[in-house]
């Protein structure tokens, strides 16, 4: 039995991998933003090992998780993927937050940062959530903590993702992905691929099984294969100048810089 974490799992992608790791009787640690999500998450995995609640809007309440996390069982998992995100149309994607920062830039970029350095690094596999949206990102960091732009942080998402590959990728699989367009509440009822495909695409790469788990660190997967990315997302003095923001911001250094 393997374990994993999943941000932003209470319904949609997230959940959907949940269901089919907890289905083959994998130990699943999920996330909720409120005590209410958590409630129906519970439900709709009861096999779930924990539900943890924090706003990700909240650099404190991001925080806090980390800690919950570090403290279920021996605080390590095989893998762990940061899917929690706020998309186009939410009712945050305008929102400034209490930390006076950007919520997309809260959520979708300093939140997987900050887990990042204060949880214990998985054994196998750590992924970044992001879009092909990222392809109309803006790699200059301008502005980066004020912007509402969805395809800046996704950008940020493949910025870390190559970052924390250089770091650790001689360890572990560090990889960003491109899930597809799949039908949920971000992606609508028009999309083109159903949550099974994806879901089961992504636990088999938790899993590491299939070709997505045996691509080199760094890649930027789709459940197809490996994709070029944005040319941005690959230049080192940006991805160091976003560790560098996010460091400020939050106050959270990677464990030994």
């Amino acid at each position: 039995m393997a374990r994993f974490l999943i941000t932003g799992s209470s319904d949609g992608i997230g959940l959907a991998t949940a269901k089919v790791l907890a289905g083959k009787g994998h130990s699943v640690v999920l996330h909720a933003r409120n005590s209410a999500r958590a409630e129906s998450t519970r439900q709709a995995v009861p096999q779930a090992e924990a539900v943890l609640v924090a706003d990700l809007r909240s650099v404190t309440e991001t925080k806090q998780l980390a800690q919950e996390a570090n403290k279920l069982g021996n605080g390590t998992f095989d893998a762990i993927i940061h899917n929690a995100g706020i998309g186009y149309g939410s009712t945050s994607s305008r929102e400034i937050t209490a930390d006076k920062i950007s919520a997309v830039f809260a959520v979708n970029t300093l939140a997987p940062y900050i887990l990042t350095c204060l949880m214990k690094k998985p054994t196998s596999r750590l992924l970044y959530m992001s879009s092909d949206s990222h392809y109309g990102g803006d790699e200059s960091l301008r502005n980066a903590t004020q912007s509402h732009s969805y395809s800046d942080s996704k950008l940020h998402d493949v910025m870390l993702a190559n970052a924390f590959a250089r770091r650790w990728g001689g360890d572990i699989q560090v990889v960003s992905m491109h899930p597809g367009w799949v039908r949920t509440k971000m992606g609508g009822s028009m999309a083109s691929s159903g949550l099974e495909e994806t879901g089961d695409a992504i636990a088999d790469w938790a899993m590491g099984v299939g070709n997505l788990a045996n691509l080199p660190s760094g890649s930027f997967l789709t459940i197809a294969g490996a994709r070029s990315t944005h040319p941005g997302a690959g230049k080192v003095e940006k991805q160091e100048e976003l560790l560098k923001l996010c460091r400020e911001v939050s106050g959270v250094a990677i464990p030994g810089e």
